[in-house]
């Protein structure tokens, strides 16, 4: 598997749309988010995205 990359996406629709998309392209995606600041009021949410050449591609 190779690096992941992370993909700031902060709209839960939008994160989850592009999810899709990379999943049926057979990327593998997972969901995160962290404190942006020391104080945790805001927070950060990303998609995590890597290569995997056992996914299937299913966009075909």
């Amino acid at each position: 598997m190779a690096d992941a990359v992370e993909l700031k996406i902060y709209n839960q629709e939008d994160r989850l749309s592009v999810a899709a998309i990379l999943i049926k392209n057979g990327y593998t995606v997972s969901q995160g988010k962290r404190q942006r600041t020391a104080t945790g009021k805001t927070m950060d949410y990303f998609l995590k995205v890597s290569e995997d050449g056992d996914n299937a591609d299913t966009s075909k």
